[in-house]
């Protein structure tokens, strides 16, 4: 095998790891509706870095769910009834506004919340069952539609219940951030360990013709194709375990 063949190999190989270990796949940004001129105060004005932090690349984002939930709450205090408060407040969050409108049709056609609850949970557990949708979180709108409808059947203020919802919501969207932290420096030893080997070879590659001898031999040949085989293997490896269930990913 000639030296030519030698740096082909060596290109081939550092082509394919690169490959492997490439950015994520590029994911559509989702569109946030614009804040009422209510919230556009100072205290709602976040930064880029904060608004990332505090989304998911796509379905129902607890942060998003425990502020309906909290506006939910705040107009039962101030008067409204369960019915009137879930049929006028609508959620500012594009995904949960269209998750809960089978929940609004079903007040409006006069079912009584309970029965709106169960039958909106149905529409979202056959919706997803038909889609085959796993990692959207529907699950927890299907637990705010069983929160809904205890308060409902059992009476009493609906605001505490939804209080304590929106607290678990925000817990939940604070585990989210820590999973993320951890697995951004898990893919990034990840990138580290797979990447160095090679870029450790093509140095060697470039300064030393007793490496270039050896793999231009059949020996030394089948021993880089099998450390690239083994280093592309570890290396999609590390990146699905790095996502676990967020492979779609942080809220």
């Amino acid at each position: 095998m000639t030296t030519a063949a030698a740096t082909l190999l060596v290109s081939i190989v550092a082509f394919v790891s690169a490959a492997a270990l490439g950015a994520p796949p590029h994911r559509r940004p989702v569109r946030r509706p614009p804040l009422p001129e209510a919230r556009s105060g100072p205290r709602r004005r976040t930064s880029r870095m904060t608004r990332r932090l505090w989304s998911t690349p796509k379905g129902v984002k607890p942060a998003a769910l425990a502020s309906w939930s909290d506006d939910l709450s705040r107009a039962l205090r101030h008067g409204s009834t369960l019915r009137a408060a879930l049929s006028n407040t609508l959620p500012t969050d594009t995904v949960i506004a269209q998750r809960s409108a089978s929940l609004r049709h079903w007040l409006d056609r006069g079912a009584s919340v309970a029965d709106a609850c169960d039958e909106w949970a149905d529409d979202l557990v056959a919706s997803a069952t038909e889609k085959k949708q796993r990692s959207n979180r529907i699950e927890l709108l299907v637990a705010m539609s069983a929160v809904l409808a205890a308060t409902a059947s059992l009476g009493g203020s609906a605001a505490a219940p939804l209080d304590r919802f929106a607290v678990t919501m925000r817990q939940r969207a604070s585990d989210d951030l820590e999973r993320a932290a951890h697995s951004a420096q898990a893919k990034m030893s990840a990138r580290v360990l797979t990447s160095v080997p090679i870029a450790v070879l093509a140095l060697l590659v470039a300064t030393d013709g007793d490496v270039r001898s050896v793999i231009a031999s059949t020996a030394g040949a089948a021993t880089v194709s099998l450390g690239l085989v083994v280093n592309t293997i570890g290396a999609v490896w590390m990146r699905r375990v790095a996502q676990g269930n967020n492979g779609v990913r942080p809220c």
